[in-house]
């Protein structure tokens, strides 16, 4: 066997000072804050475009590199890690109890949903314990059987929280309903 030289990786050279971030005017220090998952270790320097980088130590052990505002905007908040969840469920799957959650926050949170005006839009809101996936499961159960969906009860203009869900057929979600409002009809011609 020859001595041959130990080829080494290419790396890439950053600044070692801090970046002031053009924004904000000034340096962040984000040193043992944590995002979602992952904590901010150190400061690695600045990418290309000149944004701060950060290397980050993540729940699961590993360690990866994050812009900054990649985890202060919550874009960026794990090692890839959390493809499937903590609770097991994701969107990407399409699970039925996952889908029935999420479209729960959005019809009460995002004006763009087409049901928020009927949710939202009256004052529905979910609780903070339900914003959290797991919390929601914890205390909803799995839908017990693929007809049912879930249910504002016993007030219908109640929040959605504890004590004020059910999981209901189609008949009881219907005989559930707020009246219609009464449509004035024109007047009949003579």
């Amino acid at each position: 066997m020859r001595d041959e030289p130990v080829l080494e990786a290419p790396t890439r050279h950053f600044p070692q000072q801090p970046f002031e971030e053009a924004a904000m005017g000034k340096f962040i220090d984000i040193t043992n804050h944590r995002f979602g998952l992952l904590v901010a270790i150190r400061f690695e320097g600045t990418d290309r475009g000149g944004r701060t980088i950060w290397l980050c130590q993540c729940d699961c052990g590993n360690s990866c590199i994050r812009r900054a505002n990649d985890l202060r905007t919550r874009k960026n908040c794990s090692c890839g890690c959390n493809k499937s969840v903590r609770h097991g469920y994701r969107r990407e799957r399409a699970h039925p109890l996952y889908d029935a959650w999420h479209n729960m926050i959005q019809r009460c949170t995002n004006p763009s949903n087409p049901g928020y005006k009927r949710y939202g839009g009256r004052g529905i809101k979910v609780c903070d314990r339900w914003k959290d996936f797991t919390n929601f499961l914890a205390d909803v159960g799995e839908r017990p059987s693929p007809e049912l969906s879930i249910d504002r009860y016993p007030d219908n203009d109640g929040n959605y929280e504890p004590g004020n869900v059910r999981w209901a057929t189609t008949q009881q979600q219907r005989d559930n309903q707020r009246p219609a409002p009464k449509r004035s009809s024109p007047p009949s011609p003579r």
